[in-house]
């Protein structure tokens, strides 16, 4: 997870920066690119791509969960300063832990109180079971173990004592889902109102995401249908280099050698090379496709198209001006041209790309139920 964390900030490095086209004005350098890369490419179909349009079934458990965060946001909780705390019940307490009679760092809940489920197994060893049996008020210790594995090593396997305080029970009193909670918390008049909201939201949301999956499975198949014969030697060497100098000043901030620093994410040097060449080789096989495509569709992106494009990149990054955007991110012309040209193809395919009805055994899966996230025809997940 560590390396799949590290390629993702490297590979939006090599796709945000471009090593070659310095200099060049803007007609020079889409000249340059198809000169370079169309030869190599034999495109496949990439008009009429059939797919199967995703739908997703928004269920009654979306609702469900608003309608259980709103009574949860609205719950009050009382403070119990009687009885006796058994499992299961919250209790709010303060302690003083000490190793060896001295106290620790961490374990002083300083008097601010600390709402604890007992039964949740939040606290080591048998801490929470020392609690059941007292009331509101009570003083008392509670001796515990740190387990052989702690990760402070100055605690591991150390025993403690925590001197404790159980100052009240929690009591959560829940509201009735009702017109009148739903009037007070949210800017809805009735449940009737806050779900036909809350349901319009998701099916908003479902429709984005069906649209940007099916964008996607049209274009992967696009380029799946293309091939490349050979790619521009020189790009892939620079843009490998381009990540090793970026990884390499990496190790140094971090005091190390780049051989040390890619050990800490599980890679080698040697392997790390072999997946950013992958990486690399990817995105440039990609990147010679949709040039192709837009050369053969006569697709183009005019000044004020490219311009706008800066502007969108200069109130992401809150830079205000493209000489400062370019240095600061390697940006070329060509960077900002590719970016409206990989946009408009990737429109292009999808707007002449043929939908086809779900087969019959795709069909059956709806009735599929979610725990969470989207569930769409065919009982797969989309993470919101």
């Amino acid at each position: 997870m560590k390396f799949r964390k590290l390629s993702a900030i490297l590979v939006a490095v090599m796709i945000l920066s471009l090593v070659s086209g310095c200099g060049k004005k803007e007609k020079g350098a889409i000249d340059e690119m198809k000169d370079n890369y169309i030869k190599y490419v034999t495109l496949g179909d990439y008009k009429g791509v059939e797919y199967t349009p995703n739908h997703t079934v928004i269920t009654d458990d979306y609702i469900q969960y608003d309608i259980q965060s709103l009574i949860a946001q609205n719950t009050k909780k009382n403070q119990i300063t009687e009885g006796i705390a058994t499992m299961g019940d919250t209790v709010n307490i303060d302690f003083v832990g000490y190793v060896d009679d001295e106290p620790f760092d961490g374990g002083d809940s300083q008097g601010a109180g600390y709402d604890l489920v007992l039964g949740s197994g939040s606290f080591i060893d048998d801490f929470e079971d020392q609690i059941c049996g007292h009331s509101p008020g009570d003083a008392f210790d509670v001796e515990v173990t740190f387990p052989e594995d702690y990760g402070n090593e100055d605690l591991a396997g150390k025993d403690a004592k925590f001197e404790t305080t159980l100052n009240y029970i929690v009591e959560s009193v829940a509201p009735e889902y009702d017109d009148v909670l739903v009037a007070s918390a949210t800017d809805y008049a009735t449940t009737e109102e806050f779900e036909k909201a809350k349901k319009e939201e998701y099916e908003t949301q479902a429709a984005e995401s069906d649209l940007a999956n099916d964008k996607k499975a049209v274009f992967d198949k696009v380029i799946e249908n293309s091939t490349v014969s050979e790619y521009p030697e020189s790009e892939v060497n620079d843009r490998i280099q381009m990540v090793m100098d970026s990884v390499q000043q990496e190790a140094e901030a971090n005091g190390v050698d780049i051989n040390t620093y890619l050990s800490n994410y599980g890679y080698d040097l040697d392997t790390f090379k072999d997946n950013i060449k992958e990486s690399v080789e990817t995105y440039i096989r990609e990147k010679m496709i949709v040039v192709a495509i837009a050369d053969a569709e006569g697709i183009t992106v005019t000044e004020d198209e490219m311009n706008d494009k800066v502007q969108e990149l200069l109130t992401q990054t809150g830079l205000t001006d493209k000489d400062t955007l370019s240095q600061q991110y390697g940006f070329k012309d060509e960077d900002y041209y590719y970016e409206v040209l990989y946009a408009k193809v990737y429109d292009f395919v999808y707007e002449n790309a043929v939908a086809v009805d779900a087969t019959e055994t795709d069909a059956t899966e709806d009735d599929a139920s979610p725990s969470d996230g989207l569930v769409d025809d065919y009982g797969t997940t989309e993470e919101e």
